[in-house]
């Protein structure tokens, strides 16, 4: 790995939270396959699977905005805590129920949306914290670090999920899961308390939710990013549909799920090297819109795949191009935002961010059902492709193509 990526570790803060979204991530990870693969043997419906990222986004995209306030008006280490706990209860029910055999579709879509809910205040606090506990010289490189971090939890959380689920069952792969979520409540409780900025110019509790919003209208190059990556997740995100792949085209099962996630975060890690290694990107919004560009293409590439191992291969590629994608858009963002406003500015690309992808696999699996999942997934991919191509010919973008991470931040 890049020195300089490394490096941002010797801040303590830095990496205790870095360290607690690690293994909270991979037991998130490890419940997302199950639930998943729980879904499929229960329903054998493509829609249902598809279904389970609406019941996850809509609760996120509807109370993020508010995540987003608080994580700028309280204590973002409490609000971080708190929103770990509740969701350990809600993964310990869920392991509870599965192991007493009393579990449902019903319960696997509510423990779904619940979890949605709570990760629209753990969020935007997480994330906010970033900036508080390294300078801001180095944003760039511990953001890329913990996108890196993320992705390995996206390897070894379904991984570790396929091969538990396949040798020893459903429930004790939630229970890793709820274990998991100590980790960052032992890290917050070991951090240095965080500086909280004063909210200059917010007059009433509207003005504090919506700050945020208004701060991205004025700043084309905030809130055009969003706009990219939302729609082509939308467009593209065919995650959901992996079960179908590895059970019924591939004929690989639960383990062939596990390796295909796997492949697709295997990708993401490896890009993040590559990113880590330059210590800044020359030109990020040019690099970040050839990023989603690929992705989508690989997307089409993986559902085509005559063998199980060209479709890891693919899963590779489109893994490379979303983190490369993901690192630069979060990289502008920061480098645009002051403080009191980073809180409700990330809560908003948290909507974009999620709420794209999660609503995607309601496409996906809608498609699926009319067309089969190889067509689904053909479509999605051209469709992403086409629209970071009309992306890049939006005249504000085109003028910022040759700007510069140094420019970019000097623009605020």
């Amino acid at each position: 790995m890049a020195q300089h990526a490394l490096a941002t570790l010797r801040h303590r803060d830095f990496t205790l939270i870095s360290a607690g979204q690690l293994v909270s991530s991979i037991g998130d990870q490890m419940q997302s396959v199950g639930i998943a693969w729980h879904v499929y043997l229960l329903t054998n419906s493509p829609l249902q699977l598809g279904l389970l990222g609406l019941a996850r986004a809509v609760p996120f995209m509807s109370l993020s905005l508010a995540g987003g306030a608080l994580a700028d008006s309280v204590d973002r280490k409490r609000l971080l805590a708190a929103s770990q706990l509740g969701q350990m209860v809600l993964t310990t029910l869920l392991m509870i129920t599965t192991a007493t055999g009393r579990v449902n579709v019903a319960l696997l879509y509510g423990v779904t949306f619940m979890s949605g809910a709570a990760m629209a205040f753990d969020t935007p606090a997480r994330q906010a914290i970033v900036p508080n506990v390294v300078p801001r010289r180095e944003l760039a490189a511990a953001l890329t670090l913990m996108a890196l971090m993320r992705q390995v939890s996206f390897i070894a959380g379904p991984g570790i999920g396929g091969l538990v689920i396949a040798r020893f069952g459903l429930a004790p792969d939630y229970l890793g899961n709820a274990l998991s979520f100590l980790a960052v409540v032992i890290a917050v409780v070991m951090l240095k308390p965080i500086p909280r900025v004063p909210l200059e110019g917010v007059s009433s509790n509207w003005d504090r939710l919506l700050g945020g919003v208004r701060f991205a209208r004025r700043q084309p190059l905030v809130l055009l990013p969003m706009l990219l990556d939302f729609f082509t997740r939308l467009a593209c995100n065919s995650r959901g549909l992996l079960p179908i792949f590895a059970r019924d085209i591939f004929l690989t099962g639960a383990e062939g799920f596990g390796w295909l996630n796997s492949a697709l975060s295997g990708g993401a890690v490896l890009g993040g090297l590559l990113l880590g290694r330059a210590r800044q990107a020359k030109h990020p919004i040019a690099l970040m819109a050839c990023a989603y560009l690929t992705e989508g293409l690989f997307i089409a590439g993986m559902a085509v795949a005559p063998t199980f191992g060209l479709a890891i291969v693919a899963l590779v590629l489109v893994g490379i191009a979303n983190v490369y994608g993901e690192v630069l858009r979060n990289t502008v963002l920061q480098l645009k935002t002051p403080d009191e406003l980073r809180g409700r500015v990330t809560a908003l690309s948290n909507i974009f961010d999620s709420g794209g992808p999660q609503l995607g696999q309601v496409r996906a699996g809608a498609v699926a059902n009319v067309i089969g999942p190889v067509g689904s997934a053909v479509w999605g991919g051209l469709a992403a492709t086409a629209i970071a191509i009309g992306f890049v010919l939006l005249p504000g973008i085109r003028r910022s193509l040759g700007e510069t991470s140094d420019e970019l931040a000097q623009e605020l």
